[in-house]
């Protein structure tokens, strides 16, 4: 294995000294050797795990973790980004900052994010430029395609995360496809791809909530297994040790390795046990003991702790029996604990069809009116949210029919139609301000032109000897009246944008 030439930073310099910790990952990923290509970054955490089949093991168990967490915290991310571009204007907020005050908010998310766990810390050196300052700062869109990139279609945990793609790793995992001889490499490989999507979304995250004003997150980082602990340092404690010693002397190598293991006793005595049932992953706050799984750690040292046994009876068919006492597999290891089965609403509204992509604000939207089958649509023409509801049977039925083409398919005409409709329908409301929502419904479908759209729309309706507007033109008159009686609903007022 090549020995790779430097140092990385601690990760307890990230929030003592940001900027010179900051420099010192900066030099390292933007240098051209040879020790930052994948095959020789994949060799250093493949080699030490070589004839440790305990280690392997644990690090297998830990892979699988952080498959799942993976999972949760981009469908969390999703979530909270789809709600920053719909209600905070995060788009066109961050690309009119300027680069310094951009740069300010990536060093907080790159310093917490790094803090998080060594391994995640670590993990900055298989990102490479991608996370280097001058990269994210100076244009605003980076950031934004990196968003895009660790987002979900939807916000809704999947069962195998998204993975950020790279030419260098995409390229070296094709050829490396059927290549891999061993489960150390084949680990290697998928942990290393893991690891850089986990850091690349837990630094948008820290980034985006500094940027926008929100508390930073909160992430819970499990306790290590104190007999059999896979949280080795990058390239091992061996190497790393022959680095420290070429560089630093036997004496400051030794001052060092003592540092690093009184900050790794700080970092565990914030971490915590929980649940090992996906379905509960229930925090030990110390007020009983939770149960180990006996077989797990007698033949493995491995250890499976549940809050209770209903916890560990739920968790054996769909999960544990299949490797309870048992060598973990890369194969079973590469596939996240199945979340409890749950009631999951009807989805309203179907997937975009053909190649029309969905705006993030759309999918925001979308995921209300999915979660809320009742709402007719989420109105943001004011100081907060408010929903539009029908409740005459036809008229919420033709609407929703052309809320279902225009979501679906993006067509300018459906658009047009239910957009009218919506301005029209809270034209007398004092709570909507129509200015906003044409310039809502405008980011939602990437529609420039819903102005003048909107416009037609309305002389559509001037043009109707009932003046039905034409999302309404179906309706009889009769019907029309009664509409127009139950919503309270002026049928003589004109649009105007």
């Amino acid at each position: 294995m090549t020995l790779i030439p430097v140092m990385l930073p601690r990760i307890q310099d990230a929030l003592k000294q940001p900027e010179r910790w900051n420099s010192d990952w900066e030099n390292i990923t933007g240098s051209t050797g040879r020790w930052l290509e994948p095959s020789v970054l994949v060799d250093s955490v493949a080699v030490p795990l070589a004839g440790q089949p305990l280690k392997m093991d644990a690090s297998l168990l830990e892979h699988q973790s952080i498959l799942r967490d993976l999972c949760q915290t981009q469908a969390h991310l999703t979530a909270v980004a789809l709600t920053y571009f719909a209600r905070e204007n995060l788009e066109d907020r961050w690309m009119k900052a300027a680069p310094d005050l951009r740069g300010k908010h990536i060093l907080i998310g790159l310093i917490n994010a790094c803090s998080i766990a060594k391994n995640l810390h670590d993990a900055r050196v298989y990102c490479g430029r991608e996370l280097t300052l001058s990269h994210l700062r100076s244009d605003g869109r980076t950031v934004l395609d990196l968003l895009k990139a660790v987002m979900l279609p939807e916000a809704a945990i999947p069962k195998q995360p998204k993975l950020v793609p790279h030419p260098a790793w995409d390229a070296f995992a094709a050829a490396q496809a059927r290549g891999f001889p061993n489960d150390s490499k084949k680990y290697a490989l998928a942990s290393i791809l893991t690891l850089r999507t986990k850091l690349l979304c837990h630094v948008i995250h820290f980034t985006l909530n500094s940027f926008v004003g929100v508390e930073l997150p909160t992430v819970s980082v499990g306790k290590y297994n104190k007999k059999n602990n896979p949280g080795e340092p990058f390239l091992g404690r061996e190497v790393s040790q022959a680095i420290a010693e070429s560089m630093l002397g036997a004496a400051g190598a030794k001052a060092q390795a003592k540092e690093d293991k009184a900050a790794w006793k700080e970092r565990q005595r914030g971490r915590t046990e929980h649940c090992s049932y996906s379905g509960c992953l229930k925090v030990n706050d110390g007020s009983a003991k939770f149960r180990r799984c006996t077989k797990c750690w007698e033949n493995m040292q491995r250890e499976i702790l549940y809050c209770s046994t209903e916890c560990q009876k739920a968790d054996w068919k769909p999960h544990h029996r299949s490797i309870c006492g048992k060598p973990l597999t890369f194969e079973a290891a590469s596939k996240p604990p199945p979340l409890a089965p749950r009631a999951v609403p009807v989805p309203q509204i179907g997937p975009a069809i053909g190649t029309y992509e969905r705006s993030p604000s759309l999918v925001y939207q979308i995921t209300w009116l999915n979660l809320n089958s009742n709402l007719d649509y989420v109105v943001r023409g004011g100081a907060e949210e408010t929903t539009l509801d029908l409740p005459d049977p036809e008229a919420q039925s033709l609407f929703r029919q052309y809320r279902e083409k225009a979501m679906t398919t993006g067509d300018k005409q459906s658009i047009a139609i239910m957009a009218h409709f919506i301005c029209w329908m809270t034209l007398d409301n004092p709570r909507f301000q129509l200015a906003a929502i044409v310039e809502q419904l405008k980011k939602e479908y990437v529609f420039d032109e819903l102005p003048r759209a909107i416009h037609e729309m309305q002389q559509r309706q001037n043009k109707d000897p009932f003046r039905r507007p034409p999302l309404l033109a179906q309706m009889s008159p009769q019907n029309w009246v009664n509409f127009c009686t139950g919503m309270n609903v002026n049928r003589q007022v004109v649009l105007e944008l």
